[in-house]
Parts: structure tokens; sequence; C-alpha cells
């Protein structure tokens, strides 16, 4: 357990009882005070959890065996967090590689995004979908990737259309972790959808 801030893990190896039965190799007890970079580590079996955190790195990790990272809530902060470049390998039961404890109301800086994943599901704050069809309406349903629920900040989309047709388009709603683009015209079409949860403000 670590419970004072400005820490550095650096090539640590966790071995302890596993997270699957209710083990932990790596706990943040410092909720809003965080101020912690977990880097070149080994999580054998065994995750991480922070409280609230403030200000974390999580970043170029080996995950084995199920493990993942939890955010849990205390007061609902999460403020500067990154979950990057870290290598998840799990048994294929449909573990999440990040999972919240609790409601997190205030989300700012979080980018949980370009890890790579083996055998578990992947989440993150950032996720693009396509979205091809016939028709003047398409939703992107980003709540399989998206950590946080029904929050998105931030939406770039393209569309493409084929043929002479110059459709007018607009996005038209954004809810439950879905996006919505709509045009004027019904025509075979591709949109490309990218949204982020925690854009800075």
């Amino acid at each position: 357990m670590v419970s004072g801030q400005a820490n550095l893990i650096s090539g640590v190896h966790c071995y302890n009882k596993a997270t699957s039965f209710g083990g932990t190799g790596i706990y943040l007890k410092l909720p809003q005070l965080t101020q912690t970079r977990i880097v070149n580590s080994y999580l054998d079996y065994t995750g991480i959890v922070a409280e609230d955190p403030v200000q974390l790195i999580v970043s170029n990790n080996f995950f084995l065996g199920d493990a993942f990272i939890t955010l849990k809530s205390i007061k609902g902060v999460a403020n500067g967090v990154n979950i990057v470049d870290n290598m998840f390998s799990g048994s294929g039961k449909g573990v999440d590689i990040v999972q919240l404890d609790g409601q997190f109301g205030n989300v700012d800086q979080v980018v949980i995004d370009r890890n790579n994943v083996d055998g578990m599901n992947v989440k993150a704050t950032i996720a693009r979908v396509a979205v091809q069809g016939n028709g003047s309406s398409w939703t992107a349903d980003f709540n399989r990737i998206l950590l946080f629920p029904n929050l998105i900040k931030h939406v770039q989309y393209t569309l493409r259309t084929g043929g002479d047709l110059f459709p007018v388009h607009a996005l038209r709603n954004v809810s439950d972790n879905r996006v919505t683009i709509v045009s004027n015209l019904a025509s075979p079409t591709s949109v490309y959808v990218m949204v982020d949860q925690g854009f800075g403000s």
C-alpha cells in the first residue's frame, strides 16, 4: 500500500494473491493526491487499485493473468490520469483491463489509450468506430470500449459517400456513449467517428 505522494515505482515484479481471488499488487491510497508514476513493471496475476487518482501515470507495464487496473471512487474524482502503452494478457474470460469501483462525477485530463490486449477486454477514454450503411442516419455505439458511462466530451467525425452526391450532414446527438450523425440525403455512406472522454477543459 502506498500512502504518500510523489512516487516513482519502476522495475517491480508484483506477485501476490491473485486479483481473481481478491488480491492487489499495488494499492494507491492517496485520494486526490496520487502524484505517482508506475512504469516498466510486471503485474503478475495481480493488479493496481488507485483511489480518486489525481496525477497518475501507469505506462509500459506488463499485466499477466487477467490482472487489471481499478479506479476506486472516494469522492468521484479522476484528474490527470495517463494509462498508456501497457500490455495485458488474460485468459479470455471477458475481464476489462481498466475497471471502475464507484461513480466518478469529476473526470478531466484522463487518457487511457494505446494499450495492447490479448484475452481481455479493451477499455479506453479515446475510441474510434466506423459505421457503414445506405441511409441518412448513422449511430456509433462506444459502450463496449469507453470506460466511463454516459460521458463523451469531444467528437470528431468524417463522412464519406459515393457517387456525385454532396449531402449536408451534422452531429445530432451524443448520449449514453452513442453518437448519431444525420444527413439530408440517403446514400451509401461510411462514417468514421472518434470520441474522447477525458479531453482537458
